[in-house]
Order: C-alpha cells, then structure tokens, then sequence
C-alpha cells in the first residue's frame, strides 16, 4: 500500500517546523505525485525527522561499506625476481630521471621522464628547457599511455602475418642494393617512398637527408592525421619557403585567433601560454 504522505507527521516540541519547498508547504497534490514516482519507496522520508537512531543506523552502514570497499585485493600471482645481472645504475624502489622531448606536430617540448627499472612512468616539463621551463601540457602527459597500449604492435609484420627483425633488415638490405644498383633513367633508387611522421630532430633529419642523397630518385613523405598544411602553405606565401612560424606573445598587445586554440592545442602551446600569461600579468600592474 502507498504510503500517506498527505498527513504531515507532528513537529516535535521544541523543533522548527521546515518544509522542502512551497510545495511541500501547501500538500500539493502533484508534489505528493512526484514523490511516489520518483521515490516510491522512500516517499515518506520527506516529511519523517531524523531521529538520533535513524541517524546512527546509517553511519553505522557507511561506516561497514567503507570497510568492504577498503578490504584488500587477493594476492597477486606474480612473482618480483631480482636481476640477473643488477645494473650499476639502477636501485629498486629508487626512480631515474632521463632529459629527452616530446614531439607534436615538428614542434619540440622538453621534458623530464621519471623511470623506474626500465620503464618510463612519468613525465614532467623540464626546467632547464626554454619551451617547457618545468610546464606541461595534457597533450604530453598522455603520449606515455601509448607505450603500454595494449594494441600496440609487438612484433614486426609483413603483409599481415608475423615476421622477424633479422628477415626484415635482411630483405629491406636486399631490395635497396637491387634499387640503388638499377640505374632507371639514370637515376638509382626509383619507386623508393619514405613515410613518416613530421621530423624535428637534426640527428634524424640529418640520416634522412644523407639516405635520400644516396638514393636521389626516392621520395620522402611526412604525414600528420591532424597536419598543419595551412600554416605551413601560409608560411610560404609570406617567407617565401614553408618553415616553421614561432610566436613571440610576450610582444603582443592585441591577439587575434581564428579557429587556434593557441593556449593549449598548438604545437609549442606550452611555451605560448606562459608568454600570453606573462604579457597578461604586465597589464594588470
């Protein structure tokens, strides 16, 4: 049977009487609606005080499911073994930091990888760096979940199926001898493409440079799923030759963004959102 809860439950003495609402106040029949809809169960709650036994009778049971939420989990199976041959470099329990960068979209942020026994599991800005000085952005700080994808590819593959790194160096040594032997128009090392990601690094830049100089008909191709060919195409209308365009905001009275999230999604965004905040802060004094 539906609980009554057009007949207000007696104050007691010595209490104020309150009300949830204007509602509650003049037992509007769609407000004693709503509660049975909503909160069939619990309908009476709203006009029932709290009493000192119903106020102890539910910290009791939060504090007995805080105890079984906070109850430890079964022992793992798996089994800490030392190393075989201890690392002079490497404490267990004791973190090494390494100074390397991260790189987005051709831009370089410097950082500061926490290690522990081989495996990268933090990163921080690097102080000592001009584009980070000890900062970093969300972007950055989730490039390390992609180490332990667990769809990351394990092993090298060949047309779908499972191959080795020694076949592989292998047949590409064997096709490269064959293309760069082969003079086809004059020219060795036609039908050669390279693929990759947007190079900042000189050390990478410079092997590349230096394959394509031995191979001159080959083809190098740099693709971004989310590519900068417009600043780039823009870049080169007015410097005449695409190259990379670094901002100065701390020289900027008036900032003008058309669809640029300049603060926190641009490649050097790190660095640009301390300069705007910098500039910002010598306005205000």
């Amino acid at each position: 049977m539906a609980p009554k809860t057009e007949v207000p439950t007696p104050v007691p003495a010595g209490e104020t009487e309150q009300w949830v609402g204007l509602e509650e106040l003049t037992a509007d029949p769609a407000f004693q609606d709503m509660l049975h809809r909503e909160f069939p169960e619990d309908a009476t709650a709203w006009a029932d005080p709290v009493t000192r036994r119903t106020f102890l009778t539910l910290a009791g049971a939060s504090v007995a499911l805080a105890g079984v939420g906070c109850s430890p989990r079964p022992a793992s199976r798996e089994r800490i073994l030392p190393y075989t041959r201890q690392p002079e470099e490497i404490t267990p329990g004791v973190p090494l930091f390494f100074a390397t960068g991260f790189t987005l979209g051709g831009v370089c942020t410097g950082v500061l990888a926490k290690s522990r026994e081989g495996g990268p599991v933090k990163l921080e800005g690097n102080p000592s760096h001009p584009s980070s000085t000890g900062a970093i952005d969300a972007i950055t700080q989730a490039s390390l979940l992609g180490l332990y994808d667990p769809d990351r590819s394990r092993q090298i593959l060949r047309r779908g199926n499972p191959s080795g790194w020694e076949s592989a160096i292998s047949e590409l040594r064997g096709t490269l001898q064959r293309l760069g032997g082969e003079a086809r128009q004059g020219v060795p090392g036609k039908g050669i493409r390279l693929l990759t990601d947007t190079v900042g690094s000189p050390a990478l830049g410079g092997l590349i440079l230096e394959f394509l100089a031995a191979y001159p008909s080959a083809k190098w191709v740099q693709y971004e799923p989310a590519n900068r060919d417009n600043a780039r195409e823009g870049a080169r209308l007015v410097y005449g030759e695409p190259v990379n365009t670094v901002y100065d905001f701390t020289k900027a009275y008036r900032v003008l963004s058309l669809d640029a999230d300049f603060l926190t999604c641009l490649p050097g965004s790190t660095r640009y959102s301390r300069d705007f905040s910098k500039l910002r802060n010598t306005h205000l004094k």
